[in-house]
């Protein structure tokens, strides 16, 4: 036990101590020896208790208590019955510890989880900690658990674990262990194997030519001699099976295969056998990118729309592939065999919602092309409004610089009658009704309209819904400025009931459109409309002569044959919807048609904007065209052709690595007839497609990949001459569009390299690119494949790595559980600040110094407990002859006095 101070600086206040010893002992004493001594004593005690108690005055003790902390592997190298051994034995070791003692528990595979904090408490408890198991990093572990040890006990880590590390390096937290002083014991959870096969790995070429003969050899590696069954697979489809022996150590496999379609193809092989031990390393994956002639994906809304634009790119020597929009692929690897994709007339809704969100990294990331083509159902009447696609293209879907349109009220008339269900087939001249998508209530397709509708108004537009069954309600009144959530809100209660009553649907729409004030006024009624109440034509002459025009939707082919008349007489437009299915889609082309800045009709020719490697050797004057779509150039794009109003006809631009190529009119007999049929077309077709294609620069690299445990290697290989001082960055891709980006570094002339983290197991594409100022001078797409886990290859097991670890720090094998809590001979001790109780100290021996200056204890106050205080006694002046002799004379002189008296 010692004496320590926090502030030891305060010390040098005990300089007063001899100040006042001085003072006391030059002052005249006034006091007593006794309790003049016993009051400088009690002063002086008190000015060092101030003193100690400013300096944070402690007394350290060593201690002996001890703080164990149980690493336990719970990775997928470590077995499950090893790992409940690795629990028995932190039990049965908790049951020997001591009562001064402290556990915690730490479980740990990929990253380390607290199972417990340290603890007195005897029992275990089930673990409920579940970390990521598909690796193993004991230096986390390690590194927590030196973060729980509280700093006044011994300390001592047990690490239960096989040793098969594969993230991080242990040995670099047992250093800093040992600079602590804390010792890492282990127990070894580690097994032989002889029960393991695995595929260690499946080698191919990076790239091919299509037709050529590709060899993939897989390599297996055994413990044990027994047949085998191998399968190779090209993405989904079994291409080969076959029977074999296999040999202790490793097994060497080839399969000859041809690279028979374009683009990047994924082989997989799986071996299987009767007896293994793992089921996670029994297959390994290989990508390999088929190169050929350049290939274009069309993709056309109907079919026979795409026909045109395909014979022209045929004519030209392009080869293309027409598919319906379901049909396409829509992950990247699916998308990356062709060099880029042009949509013909395609609404938005029907393409897959996994192709739309690719698109978009297909052309930024893998450098390939689009090129979208105008219609009826493309751009914002295709519903592209705000979607991902947009970003991608070079325009925007509406028209943002036209003059200011007049503003419009527009009410949706909506039928919720019984007959609106998903199926209700009773009623007079009815069919079957049952005509909306997988048993969806006609009525919930017609919420989606309105929804999809909606969006294409603007904050200046009024918006009002109105449901009807034998009487109307407003679902929506009439206003401005309302959101979609606001708007899907309101709609979700309307449900199918009731008779129908057309007539009440028309007239709330007709007041409130006439109370409304709008420079357009517009209705659209949605009914199969079997009620009573006669055709309705005096409400819609009203209606028209107010100003209020009506379109009508009829809902089923067994709908009434007066809401022709009807539309008609409002002079709208009727729109007999054979299924539901068709609805969202003209609510939107009606909701466009009212607002009427989306799509233009009317003859017009072309007229250059700006020199354009799209339109080269074709200037020499342009065919009409009949209509396009509204749309607003993007800031960075270049306009190449304009319309009325100097809409964009035909812009383009670079987005990331790739191009994209927006033409707003369509390549059918209704806008482009004149098009079509001009002798120029299949060269203008092909020069709009290949402008999009990549550049002959995608083949000047050479990537290759090596896997290192935790690490992917990418090395990149630049030839000719300027390859040195790149700019050059890998961009790896995922299934899901997820993109990680990594700058390489130059370690050699022409020879760049970078090293990530592996992503998850899988097939990526790596999209590399090289740039000297500023200019794209080389790029490649690579295929990356991510093996498993090295945590499940053979031999992970590294006892070698236990002992290190235990030799480094002072520790060693434990066998017996008990041992996890033996004494530890190092320093450490506690420390317990006495400040507080020295300040009290001082406060009591105050009193004391001031009774002993100040109170005399006589004996007798002893025995009556009295306390007696005695005035102090007048001094007695010294003796003088003279002032006797003047006393006397004084007195002399008084008596004389009285006697005369």
């Amino acid at each position: 036990m010692r004496l320590s101070f926090i502030y030891p600086a305060a010390l040098t206040l005990l300089v007063l101590l001899p100040l006042l010893w001085a003072i006391g002992l030059l002052v005249p004493r006034r006091l007593s020896p006794v309790r003049f001594w016993s009051s400088l004593t009690t002063r002086s005690l008190l000015l060092a208790a101030l003193v100690g108690s400013l300096a944070g005055a402690q007394i350290v003790r060593n201690v002996d208590n001890l703080t164990t902390v149980f690493l336990l592997d719970a990775s997928d190298s470590v077995s499950p019955s090893l790992r409940a051994r690795g629990e028995v034995f932190i039990q049965n070791a908790l049951q020997s510890m001591r009562q001064e003692d402290q556990a915690a528990v730490i479980v740990f595979g990929e990253n380390a989880l607290v199972e417990r904090v340290p603890s007195p408490e005897r029992a275990l408890g089930r673990l409920e900690s579940i970390p990521v198991v598909a690796r193993t990093n004991i230096q986390e572990a390690i590194q927590l658990g030196m973060a729980l040890f509280p700093a006044d006990t011994q300390k001592r880590i047990v690490l239960l674990s096989d040793g098969g590390q594969n993230l991080g390096d242990a040995r670099d937290a047992a250093r800093l262990a040992a600079i602590r002083s804390i010792p890492i014991s282990y127990i070894d959870l580690s097994v032989a194997n002889d029960g393991e096969v695995l595929l260690s790995e499946l080698r191919a070429p990076t790239s091919a030519r299509i037709g050529q003969q590709v060899e993939l050899v897989a390599t297996i590696e055994s413990t044990f001699a027994e047949p085998a069954r191998l399968r190779l697979f090209s993405g989904e489809n079994l291409l080969a099976e076959q029977q074999v022996d296999l040999a202790i150590g490793q097994n060497q496999f080839s399969f000859a295969v041809n690279a028979d379609s374009q683009g990047f193809q994924r082989f997989r092989v799986e071996v299987e056998t009767a007896r293994d031990s793992r089921a996670q390393n029994n297959q390994s994956e290989a990508l390999v990118r088929v190169d050929g002639v350049p290939r274009v994906l069309i993709v056309e809304g109907t079919p026979g729309e795409g026909r045109n634009f395909a014979d022209a790119l045929g004519a030209a020597g392009v080869e293309a592939s027409t598919v319906a929009p379901d049909a396409m692929p829509a992950d990247l690897a699916g998308l990356s065999e062709y060099e880029a994709v042009a949509l013909v007339n395609v609404p938005a809704p029907v393409l897959p919602v996994k192709a739309l969100a690719s698109l978009p990294a297909y052309v930024r990331d893998l450098g390939r092309g689009l090129v979208m083509i105008g219609g009826d159902r493309s751009y914002g009447l295709g519903g592209y409004s705000n979607t991902t696609l947009e970003e991608a293209l070079p325009v925007y879907m509406d028209v943002r610089n036209r003059e200011e349109r007049p503003d419009l009220a527009l009410m949706f008339i909506i039928d919720k009658s019984g007959s609106m269900d998903a199926c209700h087939c009773s009623g007079p001249n009815r069919q079957n009704s049952q005509i909306s998508r997988g048993g969806t209530p006609k009525v919930d397709i017609a919420k989606d309209a309105v929804v999809g509708a909606a969006k294409l108004l603007s904050e200046r537009d009024t918006l009002g819904v109105v449901a009807f069954n034998s009487v109307a309600d407003w679902v929506i009144k009439p206003a401005k400025g309302q959101t979609s959530d606001q708007i899907i809100s309101a709609l979700a209660p309307i449900a199918p009931d009731g008779g129908t009553n057309v007539r009440a649907g028309l007239q709330a729409a007709e007041q409130a459109l006439n109370e409304t004030d709008a420079r357009i006024k517009h209705a659209i009624l949605l009914t199969d409309g079997w009620s009573g109440g006669g055709d309705n034509l005096d409400i819609v002459e009203r209606m028209r002569n107010n100003g209020i025009t009506l379109s009508v939707v009829a809902a089923g082919s067994g709908s009434a044959e007066y809401l022709a008349q009807l539309a008609t007489g409002g002079g709208g437009r009727y729109y007999p919807a054979a299924t539901m299915e068709e609805v969202p889609q003209i609510f939107v082309q009606e909701t466009i048609t009212a607002v009427g800045n989306y799509i233009v009709e009317e003859p017009f020719t072309p007229a250059y904007a700006a020199p354009s490697p799209l339109l080269d050797g074709l200037t020499n004057g342009l065919p009409q065209l009949y209509g396009y779509n509204g749309t607003t150039p993007k800031e960075t794009a270049t306009v190449d052709l304009v319309g009325i109003d100097d809409a964009p006809i035909l812009a383009h631009w670079q987005y990331g690595l790739g191009r994209s190529v927006a033409w707003t009119s369509d390549v059918q007999g209704k806008w482009a007839k004149d098009w079509v049929q001009w002798d120029a077309f299949p060269q203008f077709a092909a020069q709009l497609v290949g402008w999009t294609l990549p550049t002959d620069t995608s083949s000047g690299l050479d990537t290759a990949f090596t896997n290192q445990g935790a690490q992917t290697i990418i090395d990149v290989q630049v030839p000719g001459e300027q390859r040195d001082n790149l700019l050059l960055q890998a961009r790896i891709v995922g299934g899901d569009g997820v993109t990680q980006e990594v700058e390489l570094t130059q370690v050699a002339p022409g020879q760049y390299r970078a090293a990530v983290t592996n992503p998850v197991q899988g097939t990526y594409l790596v999209q590399v690119t090289g740039e000297q100022d500023g200019r794209v001078v080389a790029q490649e797409t690579s295929g990356l494949v991510v093996p498993y886990s090295p945590e499940y290859r053979q031999g992970q097991g590294d006892p070698a790595l236990l002992a290190a670890l235990a030799s480094a720090t002072g520790g060693a094998l434990l066998n017996d559980p008990a041992e996890a809590f033996a004494p530890l001979f190092t320093n450490v001790t506690r420390a317990q600040e006495i400040g507080l109780p020295l300040l009290v100290l001082a406060l009591l021996l105050l009193p004391l110094d001031i009774a002993l200056r100040r109170l005399m204890l006589r004996r007798s106050d002893f025995g009556g407990w009295r306390l007696a205080v005695v005035p102090r006694a007048a001094p007695t002046p010294p003796s003088d002859e003279r002032l006797d002799r003047l006393r006397a004379a004084k007195d002399r002189a008084k008596r004389r006095n009285q006697g005369d008296e």
